[in-house]
């Protein structure tokens, strides 16, 4: 490495860690003002922890601005003391002077989508800080119905951490619409291979298939005749026609994940890339109009990742230029711009929020605009 890329590392590293500082000051103030109760306890480490637990979610949308900032500050200042003059009268070229910069703001998009998606961080944090965990925020009962599948859950309770729900009831239908069975535990827990449920009464309904039934390896089966050992009573599709109480038995066949229905009871801006994912992709009705913002939101976070680079080059086409303007025009100007950019995102944000443009196109038409700005600022002034 060369010795003036090494100057220029030094100085950009110089002014991120100074710009991390004050943001992350700021927001520790702000953070002691909202949580001042857990100071009166006297416990060091769960607040650090607390706030360590929120902090990891701006890392995604601080890093931008810090490298904005950090590459404006180190590149003004060059201009001002005329040493990007002498580097370019010593024959570097605009590609040469930034290289290292955007080599670094490359490195900064890969920490900030590892942490924006490492759960087992997000996880520790909230074990040390005291923090409500999913579980906790997902509230009491909720309906999970799966059309494609012809099922309804209704769950009290359900843990995303072990898969464990209470008082469930299971309502599975046929094509047109007609009970096949009914479940009703006390609860219950969904395994690798399916359901296990616990305390409960099993209802079955005639239809073409036979009467679903529970076997003696308390799992379920279809018998096409009356059993001998078990109360059946009529044919009649909407009188059951079996029962059987239980205290333990298994749908090995149902893999119905109810975590995706669950994680909707949560804001979208409490969930990391990977939680958006799953609710995203195992959601019945891809469209479904409550999936709206956290499709949003998913976006903002995917593009946000390489957004450090998009903000590097924004920050080098207005320092890198023939004419160096002061500092003063330099900062005013990049204030106008980051304006017009947040007038612009929160419009396409409306338009992602109500569905009326694929989230992924919205919410990369802001940071698209910037980065077609920066280079052309660049190719003028080269």
């Amino acid at each position: 490495m060369k010795i003036i890329e090494k100057y220029l590392i030094f100085e950009w590293f110089k002014w991120f860690l100074l710009s991390f500082l004050v943001l992350y000051s700021l927001l520790f103030i702000q953070f002691l003002n909202e949580e001042n109760k857990l100071l009166g306890n006297g416990r060091l480490f769960p607040v650090l922890s607390l706030f360590a637990y929120k902090a990891i979610a701006y890392l995604t949308w601080l890093f931008p601005i810090v490298c904005f900032f950090s590459t404006l500050f180190t590149f003004s200042l060059l201009a001002k003391n005329r040493e990007l003059l002498a580097l370019v009268s010593t024959g570097f070229s605009s590609f040469s002077i930034s290289r290292p910069i955007v080599i670094l703001a490359l490195l900064c998009s890969v920490v900030s989508w590892f942490f924006q998606d490492s759960g087992k961080i997000i996880d520790w944090l909230q074990d040390h800080s005291g923090e409500q965990n999913l579980s906790d925020r997902i509230g009491s009962s909720f309906k999970m119905r799966l059309q494609t599948v012809n099922r309804t859950w209704y769950l009290d309770n359900y843990d995303t951490r072990n898969g464990f729900a209470e008082q469930i009831h299971l309502y599975c239908y046929d094509d047109e619409g007609n009970d096949l069975y009914r479940i009703r535990a006390q609860s219950g827990q969904k395994t690798k291979n399916g359901w296990k449920f616990n305390k409960g009464i099993f209802l079955g309904f005639f239809s073409v298939k036979g009467i679903p039934v529970i076997n003696k390896n308390n799992q379920l089966s279809w018998d096409s005749f009356m059993g001998r050992n078990d109360k059946f009573h009529s044919k009649n599709v909407n009188v059951p026609s079996y029962q059987k109480e239980f205290k333990e038995i298994e749908l090995p066949n149902i893999n119905d994940d109810p975590e995706p229905f669950a994680l909707l009871r949560v804001s979208p801006k409490d969930l990391n890339y990977g939680d958006l994912s799953e609710i995203i992709e195992s959601f019945p009705d891809p469209n479904a109009p409550q999936l709206f913002a956290y499709q949003l939101r998913r976006a903002q976070l995917f593009w946000n990742v390489p957004s450090c680079l998009v903000f590097v080059f924004f920050a080098l086409g207005l320092t890198l230029r023939r004419v160096q303007l002061s500092i003063g025009v330099i900062i005013g100007s990049s204030l106008i711009w980051i304006l017009i950019f947040y007038v612009i995102k929160s419009f396409c944000d409306i338009l992602g929020e109500t569905g009326i443009f694929s989230a992924w196109i919205v919410t990369l038409i802001p940071f698209l605009i910037i980065f077609i700005a920066s280079i052309c600022m660049l190719l003028r002034n080269r």
